[in-house]
């Protein structure tokens, strides 16, 4: 009954004190509902009525809040606080320790953790984040990636889109709902922080009777979230805009799985840092989610020696289930399936694979599944290598969209949702059939450096300078946020629209432009993006990411190169000549297939600025994204009393002209300080 007695107490206390059915708001005190920060490796879950958590079993009209305060500073890999970590194993678990991959260098973290704190809630929770930035001369914004964040665009996280970034030195407090069920994240959408280690999970559960995959395990175990990261051996900055004679490629050069895993040095002597373990009891079934936190352009296979997965949803959303071999992963993505604990009592590998470019450089990390009860130290099979590897089985999502007749590869538009889907989505003639693609200009090293315009760019390799793009167009980045101080942006930094209302480059543009562009889109409306992959001398799968709202994956695959444009793709759509999903799942993140296409639909229901960008941090960084305005600005949520603002500051330069001098040109002169100059 002292549970039950002290939550009624502070639900009373948090938001409302009834009195003869009068309410009154109270101020609450934040402190009593700090959620600790190490919830992602607890291997139970409690029941609502039996603790003070915010992870717990889910129940019905069981709506808590869930405070966190997130410091954010500079830190170090193996600091001071990890004692022996390198030789004594249990030193790597003292607190504040980072270990990584057993390489020292320094990080960027929040309460000095990576990855970050671990938020696991309840649908329908209020989420508090106070996030205290201590960085040095670093500002920061976090992103919610996957919640909807319905009627409060402000609280997205996207700097000089929803807020102004938060600088050294303040605070800034996030409040809002948890939205949207499901696998989801936070992580900085400022700079490359996220590379750094700015990044952890972000778990929403709901009750069970409302789960359509509930019956299909038996366990869904706060840490068993495997959250697979980049991770370079520098500051990820060092690679922006990029290198020419060493280090010439953005992709990553290694991997951590929650935060932790080995890599070997040129001496070929491994490093003595422990591998990440999930632990389950054999005859059980287990909910694993997977969080793809990555941001450079390899995508990442996910293996389990000895298993096959059950997946059961995508980016937080339940899918018809389907057993697979290996799951192949873009930075955004997320993905749940079940483990069946049915093999023999022992370790196993779990094995992450850098893929395309990475695959020949055998970027690989480990984690291990070791069955309760298990007297090893390890797996007893040799540690998979590029030299060892085989593969063999069903692949979700791969690469080269191989998804026919007669091969082994799922692509995501034939997984089936499970979810409930409105009629609309299913129209041959959705309101808005917007065309989106995206690629590289490749300039000149005169256009590039022999001109004072100083334009944002990447070095891809040690040959390949490239801008990126979307429909011509680098975005770029105004002084102060759309959603909040929009009227302080000057009108001539926006991209003029075209005759179909689309943001375009003025008419004498050459190759492409650099402006603000915005995509303005009625509210309710029915919206399609064809998605139009003009590939540059590199096979990429770029994934794209929407804020604000899920999408359906309605069709993807290849098309001949006189096909490629959004009017004809729809045609051939409506005469059931390209694959068209009858139960399209959705999603919020999507690979688009190089050199091909994917078309994804939703219903603009989110008023507000939202971002659509490619996920891949570089291309982000180097202007591969837009703006879509759902709604008309009168339509939005008003902004917070007292939301920080942002913007330039050009003051008019005002000074004193000595009159003797102003028939004389040559003889006049500005004196700013008000005092005589000698001529």
């Amino acid at each position: 009954m002292v549970p039950v007695l002290y939550w009624t107490v502070l639900l009373i206390s948090m938001s409302f004190v009834c009195c003869a059915q009068e309410e009154e708001e109270v101020i609450v005190d934040l402190q009593r509902f700090l959620q600790p920060d190490d919830v992602d490796l607890y291997y139970y879950l409690p029941q609502s009525n039996e603790t003070h958590l915010c992870t717990r079993e889910c129940q019905p009209g069981d709506h808590r809040i869930c405070y966190y305060k997130f410091v954010l500073t500079n830190y170090a890999v193996l600091s001071a606080a990890c004692g022996k970590c390198t030789e004594v194993a249990e030193d790597c678990d003292h607190p504040q320790c980072i270990i990584a991959d057993g390489y020292e260098k320094s990080v960027l973290t929040a309460n000095r953790r990576v990855p970050g704190p671990g938020i696991q809630v309840c649908y329908g929770d209020r989420i508090i984040v106070d996030l205290v930035n201590k960085m040095f001369g670093k500002s920061i914004a976090i992103h919610w990636h996957g919640l909807e964040q319905i009627n409060k665009p402000f609280m997205d996280g996207v700097p000089y889109v929803a807020q102004c970034p938060v600088p050294d030195g303040a605070t800034f407090r996030y409040d809002f709902t948890a939205d949207t069920v499901g696998t989801m994240y936070w992580h900085s959408h400022a700079g490359l922080h996220k590379l750094n280690g700015l990044q952890g999970s972000l778990i929403i559960r709901q009750p069970k009777d409302n789960d359509p995959v509930d019956k299909l395990y038996d366990y869904d175990l706060p840490a068993h979230v495997i959250v697979i990261m980049d991770w370079y051996h520098t500051q990820a900055e060092a690679r922006f805009p990029g290198l020419i004679h060493h280090d010439s490629t953005q992709d990553t050069t290694f991997y951590i799985i929650s935060g932790r895993g080995k890599f070997t040095p040129q001496n070929n002597r491994t490093t003595s840092t422990p591998y990440r373990e999930f632990v389950v009891k054999p005859g059980f079934r287990y909910r694993f989610r997977v969080i793809g936190a990555l941001g450079t352009q390899c995508p990442a296979l996910l293996q389990v020696e000895g298993h096959r997965l059950q997946l059961i949803a995508t980016d937080g959303n339940p899918v018809v289930p389907l057993f697979v071999d290996s799951l192949e992963i873009y930075s955004g993505e997320r993905y749940d399936f079940v483990l069946y604990a049915s093999e023999e009592t022992k370790c196993y590998w779990i094995q992450v694979r850098g893929l395309q470019n990475c695959f020949r450089r055998d970027v690989c990390q480990m984690a291990v599944l070791r069955y309760e009860g298990s007297k090893e130290k390890g797996p007893s099979s040799p540690r998979p290598t590029l030299r060892n590897f085989s593969f063999r089985g069903v692949v979700l999502n791969p690469e080269d969209a191989s998804c026919g007749p007669g091969q082994t590869g799922v692509c995501i538009s034939q997984l089936e949702s499970l979810n409930k889907i409105d009629k609309r989505i299913y129209s041959n003639n959705p309101d808005y059939n917007i065309e989106i693609k995206f690629g590289f200009h490749g300039p000149s090293v005169e256009e590039l450096f022999l001109t004072e315009s100083y334009p944002r760019y990447v070095q891809a390799t040690s040959e390949s300078l490239v801008i990126p793009w979307i429909n011509r167009i680098q975005m770029k980045t105004p002084a102060s946020p759309l959603q909040t101080q929009f009227s302080d942006i000057p009108e001539g930094m926006f991209c003029p629209n075209d005759t179909d209302g689309m943001p375009t480059c003025p008419a004498d543009t050459k190759d492409y432009c650099t402006c603000v562009p915005t995509i303005k889109i009625p509210l309710n409306s029915l919206v399609q993006f064809v998605l139009i992959d003009k590939p540059f001398r590199s096979l990429l799968n770029h994934p794209f990411h929407l804020h604000g709202s899920r999408f359906h994956v309605m069709s993807m695959g290849y098309l001949p190169d006189n096909l490629m444009n959004a009017k004809d793709i729809n045609e051939l759509l409506k005469k059931n000549k390209l694959p068209m999903s009858s139960a399209p799942t959705f999603k919020d993140t999507i690979a688009v297939p190089s050199g091909g296409y994917a078309v994804i639909r939703f219903i603009a229901t989110n008023p507000g600025f939202w971002f659509f960008h490619c996920h891949f941090a570089y291309h982000l960084e180097g202007g591969m994204s837009t703006v879509i305005q759902v709604g008309k600005r009168s339509e939005f949520s008003p902004t917070p009393e007292g939301f920080p603002k942002c913007g330039d500051y050009i003051p008019n330069i005002k000074a004193t002209i000595h009159s003797e001098h102003k028939s004389s040109p040559r003889r006049s002169y500005y004196d700013v300080h008000d005092k005589e100059v000698p001529t």
